[in-house]
């Protein structure tokens, strides 16, 4: 096998799946991880939610999706309102192992003049591309939950504290519980949700942080370090690659991998292509930073708010956005 002339820091989900990519495209790349998530399942912050993209973006890998889905849900019901969604479960950590294919993960810091070329693939950490100049990260927790009395068909939203707690279910019996403020540490912002509050044994838990930048606060994307003798192309989280308000980053890393390999020599084409992929971003992040500094959502927000939940998998009508923006305003 040819020696490696690129190399992708961090091996969770966006780093593996740009890994098989790469891989798939005859490109080698050595995966590496100076920091393994010490979680019972290895991943962290390790929400397995996701919607429909997840189909494509998993088979354009050479996977079959069908291997990894854990539960279909046909609802949502926020705030008491349930409206019809198509939501997903996955197993992230299989289909991380599956992605990475058996390549060994180099366990090492990156040293200088190793590599032609970087790929940050660290998300929050953004280890090897400059700093975030108007970064914002929120602070999230999640539990897992055994025979909680919860409905497995659907998936909870409770809003509160400039964030929302949240339940998706993994099987029958089993659930992810969490949730993710800006104002409050999450874990508080759960107990008060009630989420917690329907029975089951906690088996494991675990806390992170989410960039919710967006790509366009979260520039340059590609850049030289000095440090390390080459350029370095950010991809998912580390570019900002989050939906601020829903903080749901897979199906949008998985996305910008693929943008990567379709702009492989040409930088500054992928920096254009991230942003055009991604032009619904800031508005959201304007709506949380009126919300942060204690205004009101506008009438004109529910557009962003349905458009949201559309790409969510919910189907929004009109009534019940206003409905939702009437919990906001509280």
């Amino acid at each position: 096998m040819r020696k490696a002339t690129v190399a992708i820091a961090g091996a969770g989900m966006v780093g593996s799946y740009l890994h098989r990519i790469l891989e798939n495209s005859g490109i080698p790349a050595d995966l590496r991880t100076a920091n393994r998530a010490k979680t019972s399942c290895g991943i962290n912050p390790c929400a397995w939610g996701t919607s429909r993209p997840f189909y494509d973006l998993v088979r354009a890998a050479g996977l079959d999706p069908y291997d990894y889905i854990l539960r279909r849900m046909d609802k949502v019901i926020f705030q008491g309102i349930e409206l019809r969604g198509e939501l997903l479960t996955f197993d992230k950590p299989k289909l991380i192992r599956d992605l990475q294919n058996g390549s060994q993960i180099i366990e090492s810091p990156l040293t200088a003049n190793g590599y032609e070329r970087v790929i940050d693939a660290t998300g929050t950490a953004r280890a090897y591309l400059p700093p975030v100049m108007h970064d914002l990260t929120v602070p999230c927790v999640q539990y897992r939950v055994v025979g909680a009395d919860l409905d497995p068909s659907a998936v909870y939203i409770t809003y509160g504290d400039i964030g929302y707690s949240w339940s998706f279910p993994l099987s029958e019996n089993e659930f992810h519980i969490g949730g993710g403020s800006v104002a409050v540490d999450p874990a508080e912002m759960v107990r008060k949700s009630g989420l917690l509050g329907h029975g089951g044994r906690t088996v494991c838990g675990c806390r992170g942080r989410v960039r919710i930048s967006t790509p366009q606060n979260s520039e340059p994307f590609v850049s030289l370090n000095a440090g390390l003798g080459c350029e370095v192309w950010g991809v998912g989280e580390s570019i900002g690659v989050v939906a601020p308000i829903a903080g749901e980053g897979v199906i949008y890393g998985m996305k910008s991998a693929q943008i990567l390999r379709a702009c492989w020599d040409d930088p500054g084409t992928y920096s254009a292509s991230i942003r055009a992929e991604f032009p619904w971003m800031p508005t959201e992040r304007r709506i949380l930073e009126k919300l942060m500094a204690g205004g009101s959502p506008s009438v004109g927000d529910w557009r962003a708010l349905m458009k949201m939940g559309h790409r969510m998998g919910a189907d929004i009508s009109l009534k019940d956005t206003i409905s939702l923006l009437s919990f906001l305003v509280r």
